[in-house]
């Protein structure tokens, strides 16, 4: 781990660090499982995994062939900020947002009948296809309706694309390949010129399926895998660290209660420390009593319920802990590790939602 820049980080109380060398490493490292004419898209959307959008399209952008977001409003501002790449918002596109969508050259997502029926001018468009998710798309009885209006509109078709349903599922393989085959359907009739169904499941997986034409990477640009099934195919390096410093330490007497609902009493005389951060933070209060995190090189427990702006952490077995010491919630300190997933196994949940929750506000910065 780099050295912490002291001049950036000397009044924070918590922060973020990306790391961009392993942001580059993950992208090289997909690029190997990739024919050479397949593009790269970044999926940047949900601020970027919660990776902080800004930052990260600032330290990859060179590196890929697209970027993706979800949000309108994303695609605005990176256009603001002086991004040039080909750009695609992923959620449905509203009539009042075309002719911003032109002026900014956005690529957008049609998925319902509406903006083709309405569009007048050269707007550059993806059809979503519901390939079997059951989400956003059209669905198969659209497809000749579809074909029709492409003809009839200015807009310029750029690509037509998909989700997997479950391709992190080796159970579920032929059920991918069927979807695979139902957006090629559409590509054939539509004579689309890009396709692209895979996101990091799909590609990390799938690797050189002959008909990819461009690969959707979110997660596993991040270091993280889609699911613990399928781990070891490729070195992805994680990204993202999360430290904070202790606020507070104070010693307790056995039997003291700690925090919120008397869930946790102290079975010894114990030194606790306080840790600024806590569900408005992006801490699930699910994992309360559960989790763990790094103070001087050693993993010790978080201890009674997270609370809004706190969690308190046992140090009785940290004999030099003190106030202003960094303790790093996910990341590496030494040879103790806490990660996204061990956050996820805590809070039941997955590690998409544990790193995409972190609060926006939090500082980010990259090393």
């Amino acid at each position: 781990m780099k050295s912490l820049n002291k001049r950036d980080l000397s009044k924070s109380q918590t922060w973020i660090e990306i790391n961009k060398e392993a942001l580059l490493n993950n992208i090289s490292q997909i690029k190997k499982q990739l024919k050479s004419s397949v593009k790269f898209m970044a999926v940047v959307k949900a601020n970027a995994y919660g990776h902080g959008l800004l930052e990260v399209v600032e330290a990859i952008q060179n590196k890929v062939d697209y970027l993706a977001v979800f949000s309108f409003e994303d695609a605005v501002l990176l256009r603001e900020q002086g991004v040039k790449k080909p750009l695609l918002v992923q959620s449905r596109i509203f009539p009042k947002q075309i002719n911003l969508a032109i002026k900014h050259d956005i690529e957008v997502t049609v998925s319902t009948l509406d903006i083709l029926q309405k569009v007048k001018k050269n707007l550059k468009i993806h059809i979503c296809v519901d390939t079997g998710l059951g989400r956003d798309g059209f669905v198969s009885s659209d497809l000749k309706k579809i074909a029709s209006l492409l003809k009839k509109t200015s807009a310029k078709l750029c690509g037509i694309y998909g989700h997997f349903a479950a391709a992190d599922d080796s159970k579920f393989d032929d059920y991918s390949k069927k979807q695979i085959q139902e957006l090629l359907r559409w590509k054939k009739e539509l004579a689309c010129p890009l396709f692209h169904h895979a996101a990091s499941a799909g590609t990390v997986y799938g690797k050189n399926h002959p008909d990819f034409e461009m690969v959707r990477i979110g997660i596993a640009l991040y270091g993280l895998w889609p699911s613990p099934e399928r781990n070891k195919s490729i070195k992805l390096e994680p990204v993202l660290s999360w430290r904070a410093r202790i606020t507070e330490i104070k010693s307790l007497p056995k039997g003291s209660v700690i925090s919120y609902g008397c869930t946790h009493i102290l079975e010894r005389d114990s030194k606790v420390a306080l840790v600024p951060i806590g569900y408005y933070d992006g801490i699930s209060r699910l994992s309360s009593g559960k989790s763990q995190v790094i103070l001087c090189g050693k993993k010790v427990p978080q201890i009674g319920r997270v609370t809004m702006n706190l969690i308190v952490i046992d140090v009785t077995d940290v004999e030099r802990a003190k106030v202003g010491d960094v303790a790093t919630i996910i990341g590496q300190d030494g040879d103790a590790e806490v990660t996204a997933n061990d956050w996820a196994n805590w809070s039941q949940t997955s590690n998409y939602e544990v790193v995409t929750r972190l609060n926006s506000a939090l500082k980010r910065i990259v090393f």
